[in-house]
């Protein structure tokens, strides 16, 4: 039914505004914690951004809250982990 379908434009806000929103929890992060603590500091509130993220786009897209975290985390954790792991073997992850 159209009737039924997420407006796109809808979507697009609530992704630019979750995505806002997620990006100023790592920042303030990485900006208070001690240097010793910065990356596991930063893990854990990116996990919480994503989380908050996850949320947020489902209750503006009207989908199912659980779903839609789960899939955001993951796919978040995926590329923190890569990322990681990509300059990990570069030399340039900061450890």
């Amino acid at each position: 039914d159209p009737n039924d379908l997420t407006n796109p434009f809808h979507a697009a806000i609530a992704s630019a505004l979750s995505f806002f929103v997620g990006a100023i929890i790592p920042l303030i992060a990485i900006s208070v914690i001690p240097a010793q603590f910065r990356i596991l500091g930063t893990f854990i509130a990116v996990l919480f951004a994503l989380i908050c993220t996850g949320t947020l786009s489902a209750y503006a897209g009207g989908a199912n809250k659980t779903r839609a975290t789960i899939r955001v985390v993951t796919g978040g954790v995926l590329a923190m982990g890569i990322t990681f792991g990509i300059g990990t073997l570069f030399g340039v992850s900061g450890v």
